[in-house]
């Protein structure tokens, strides 16, 4: 399927700074991202009904959807309902990549953190290295034996083996998967 993003970034007003940064290291990447304060995502929502921009965005043109998951956000209607466009379209794929931002989870009836992958930073270079890193893999079809041995953990990660997407994520800054010597 031919999406016309590589990833929809969700996040409240409160957090667009980050979701910026995370966004321009994506352009540098060479991932497309939709992110609603870009010149771009400005033309493509000018004069439309918002609600079903947003629901073609992360339902159906976007491959994955990363949530910048915070008290704000969960507070909010519009972030909520972009979350729970891409968890219903994507039917726990392991495109829908939660970031805990300040530690709220997401409601469990939305997202079960115990099947699906997600990761905790507010240091928009992890972010956008974690996303382009999957995103680069996914599209590799490298999939884990599953005796395959769990990787190093970071303090800034969290269930990234044996889930649902069936990947280990390796992101270099981190040594995560990198045996010792």
């Amino acid at each position: 399927m031919e999406y016309r993003y590589d990833i929809a970034l969700s996040y409240a007003t409160e957090n667009k700074d980050i979701a910026d940064m995370v966004y321009h290291y994506l352009k540098a990447e060479n991932i497309h991202a939709f992110f609603a304060e870009s010149p771009e995502a400005q033309t493509v929502l000018s004069g439309q009904n918002q609600r079903e921009i947003f629901y073609r965005i992360f339902g159906v043109e976007a491959e994955y959807a990363a949530l910048f998951v915070t008290k704000d956000y969960v507070a909010k209607k519009v972030p909520m309902e972009e979350a729970s466009i891409a968890f219903s379209k994507h039917h726990g794929d392991g495109k829908v990549i939660p970031i805990y931002l300040d530690g709220t989870p997401l409601p469990e009836k939305l997202f079960d953190p115990n099947s699906t992958n997600y990761f905790c930073s507010s240091n928009g270079a992890e972010i956008a290295s974690l996303i382009a890193n999957r995103i680069k893999l996914d599209r590799q079809s490298v999939p884990v034996p599953k005796t395959a041995a769990p990787p190093a953990y970071s303090k800034n990660t969290m269930n990234i083996h044996d889930n649902t997407a069936g990947v280990i994520l390796s992101i270099n800054e981190l040594n995560l998967g990198k045996k010792d010597d």
